[in-house]
C-alpha cells in the first residue's frame, strides 16, 4: 500500500511538475514575444525620436535664419525711415540740391564706367584684328601652296603624257 501511495504520489508529482513546466514554458514564451515586440516598438520610436531631432535642429536653423532676415529688414525699415526723416526736415531747396549733387556723381560715374567699357571694347577689337590679320595670312599662304601643288600636279601630267606620246 505505501509503494501505491508512493507511486500515486509520483505520478502526480510527475504530472504537477509537468503541468507547472508547462505553464511556465507557456508563461516564459509569451513573455519573451511581449519582449519582442517591445523591443521593436522600442527601436521604432527611437527611430521617430531621431527623425523628429532632425526636424526640431532644422527647424531651429530655419527660425534662425529668418530672425536675421528680420533683424536685417528691420534695419533696413530704420534706415529709410531716418532717411525720409530726413527729407522732411529738409526744406525743398536743399532736397533739390542734393538731388542735383547725386545725379551728377551717378553720371560722373556713368562715364567713367563707359569710357573704361569702351577702352576694354577697343582693345578686344584690336586682338581680334591682330587674331583675324594672322589668320587671312594662313589663309593666303595655305591657299597659295594648294594653287601651287595644283598647277605642279597640272605641269606633271602634261609632261607625262608628252612623254608617253
Amino acid at each position: 500500500m505505501l509503494k501505491d501511495i508512493s507511486k500515486k504520489l509520483t505520478m502526480k508529482k510527475s504530472f504537477f511538475v509537468t503541468q507547472l513546466e508547462g505553464f511556465f514554458n507557456a508563461i516564459t514564451q509569451e513573455y519573451q514575444e511581449l519582449i519582442h515586440q517591445k523591443e521593436v516598438e522600442n527601436s521604432l520610436l527611437e527611430e521617430k525620436i531621431r527623425k523628429l531631432e532632425k526636424d526640431v535642429e532644422n527647424l531651429v536653423k530655419i527660425r534662425h535664419e529668418l530672425n536675421e532676415t528680420v533683424t536685417s529688414l528691420k534695419a533696413q525699415c530704420a534706415h529709410l525711415e531716418e532717411r525720409i526723416e530726413t527729407q522732411r526736415t529738409q526744406s525743398d531747396d536743399e532736397r533739390y540740391r542734393n538731388l542735383l549733387e547725386e545725379n551728377r556723381k551717378l553720371r560722373t560715374k556713368l562715364k567713367t564706367y563707359e569710357e573704361s567699357d569702351i577702352k576694354t571694347l577697343k582693345a578686344q577689337v584690336e586682338k581680334l584684328k591682330k587674331a583675324l590679320q594672322k589668320g587671312a595670312g594662313t589663309y593666303q599662304e595655305n591657299l597659295a601652296s594648294q594653287q601651287t601643288e595644283a598647277m605642279i600636279e597640272a605641269i606633271s601630267k602634261t609632261l607625262k603624257k608628252q612623254k608617253e606620246e
